[in-house]
């Protein structure tokens, strides 16, 4: 009997922290410009959107903000409300513009992919476990892809996107699940997710109460409803009802750091 979806979005806790650099381009000319009003307009209704602006820098040849997001928000959708609600304000105030469809979404995060590889490439070393012999087998359910694609853009017709998340799902009751066999039967799961809704893995580690996962998502899908996924369909695979503490972790990152928006 197949296992029914155990998580959702509503009853689900999430911890996270989303950040993203977006940049819009003129179709031709410059960038119009914008008064202090009107870009607190713009932050009060993107709040409402479940973005927050953070960071703002405004040249004539290109708009760049950071912002971050409530994880119920998928990169198609900040692209629409950013480049909608400016246009919006262009328009009520009858100045002619029209954004070029190059537009680029980075996520990105206070670690940088590499980083979150190396993090939970040491998972095991870290956890310092009593049994020698433990260690060494639970290393065969840690991996980490160097795949060139990782850092690849996502075109679509609204853009450019680079999409990297660290997710982190935790068994519930910090249970530690000693078996093995069950570990590696978790760590194909989570494979197979991957291949069934073309994630693609950058890093993946299997430990006996939590795991680690670093991926690139598709445009269309938010990091909520990745995770809420994952829980879903590991549950499923393994034919276990609530294998996992109905909560999650996710963070953006990628090739760069928030220091290089800064720079």
């Amino acid at each position: 009997m197949s296992i029914p979806d155990c998580y959702r979005a509503e009853t689900t806790r999430a911890a996270y922290s989303l950040r993203w650099p977006w940049t819009g381009w003129p179709s031709l000319g410059s960038m119009p410009s914008l008064n202090e009003d009107d870009w607190n307009a713009l932050a009060d209704a993107w709040e409402q959107d479940g973005i927050r602006l953070l960071e703002r820098k405004c040249q004539d040849d290109f708009w760049q903000a950071t912002i971050s997001t409530k994880p119920g928000i998928d990169p198609s959708l900040i692209v629409a409300r950013i480049k909608g609600r400016i246009d919006h304000r262009f328009r009520s105030q009858k100045i002619p513009f029209k954004f070029s469809r190059k537009v680029s979404l980075r996520a990105i995060g206070n670690n940088t992919t590499k980083d979150v590889q190396d993090y939970i490439h040491r998972q095991v070393e870290s956890a310092q476990f009593c049994s020698s012999d433990f260690a060494r087998d639970l290393k065969q359910f840690t991996r980490v892809w160097q795949d060139e694609d990782l850092h690849a853009p996502i075109a679509v017709s609204s853009g450019r996107y680079w999409y990297l998340l660290h997710l982190v799902l935790v068994v519930d009751g910090r249970h530690r699940i000693g078996n093995l066999d069950f570990l590696g039967r978790l760590f194909e799961a989570c494979q197979a997710i991957a291949v069934e809704r073309e994630y693609l893995l950058g890093g993946l580690s299997v430990m006996p109460d939590h795991l680690h996962l670093c991926l690139r998502g598709t445009a269309a899908e938010s990091p909520e409803a990745i995770a809420i996924g994952y829980l879903n369909e590991s549950c499923r695979k393994l034919g276990v009802a609530g294998l996992w503490r109905p909560s999650y972790y996710v963070g953006t990152t990628g090739a760069y750091n928030m220091n290089a928006v800064r720079r």
